[in-house]
């Protein structure tokens, strides 16, 4: 087993790199007890579904399994868990409300593209990548991250930016998805089990994108305390 993924690691190493750097935000949210407060609590959450469905990919993807499947269950999962991080910092009850509202209508939706996407469900072996739903979701998301730092700068509460943990996060979410906003379309029609379209460079932007993020999401965890998080 363990020859397998390392096999997989020598061939494919930008598209492992990200799923076993996700463990080093767990490990500072765990180490610097960041849960304690909800909103990294919720990150937390959402790092460790993320690993655990990456790992399955990674080892579906060793075995040569179709991933496809996991990376369109993960979608509607991953845009729950990011948003509700913003419902718990956003502060106006309006802007909150659209968070809750937007979280099942995106629900449906993504479910709408994947059947739509694959009229064979039963498929599994030639599952197709959703068509609109990665493409929605960061537009989604960067809208709540954008949202979130126009509420921030227009309140003035935080002295210095730069070390206030959720701005990195923020600065790694907006990477994150930045990265997906054009080349999720691409993405659609490329990645195709039995005739994968080689686009070449551009198949390793989001991880490398990816790893930046979680660069980002690090070093804002690393920076967190009781006595100096603003909340």
């Amino acid at each position: 087993m363990l020859e397998i993924y390392f096999s997989y690691f020598k061939r494919q190493p930008l598209a492992s790199i990200p799923v076993f750097l996700t463990l080093l935000p767990i490990f500072l949210i765990w180490q610097r007890k960041a849960y304690r407060d909800n909103t990294f609590l919720i990150l937390g959450i959402y790092l460790i579904v993320k690993f655990i469905i990456d790992f399955a990919m990674f080892d579906w993807a060793s075995h040569k399994r179709n991933t496809v499947v996991l990376y369109n269950l993960n979608v509607p999962v991953r845009y729950v868990l990011s948003s509700l991080i913003f419902y718990k910092k956003l502060e106006t009850k309006q802007f909150k409300k659209w968070v809750l509202v937007s979280i099942p209508l995106f629900v449906i939706f993504s479910v709408w593209d994947t059947l739509h996407t694959n009229p064979s469900l039963g498929d599994m072996h030639n599952h197709k990548m959703v068509l609109y739903s990665t493409t929605v979701e960061s537009l989604l998301m960067l809208f709540w991250v954008l949202l979130y730092f126009y509420n921030t700068i227009r309140a003035l509460k935080i002295p210095n930016l730069l070390t206030y943990p959720f701005f990195w996060v923020c600065s790694g979410l907006l990477i994150y998805y930045s990265s997906f906003l054009f080349i999720a379309p691409v993405f659609h029609y490329s990645s195709k089990w039995e005739e994968w379209l080689e686009i070449g460079f551009l198949t390793y932007v989001p991880y490398m994108f990816e790893c930046v993020s979680i660069i980002l999401f690090s070093i804002g965890i690393a920076q967190f305390s009781d006595e100096l998080y603003a909340k």
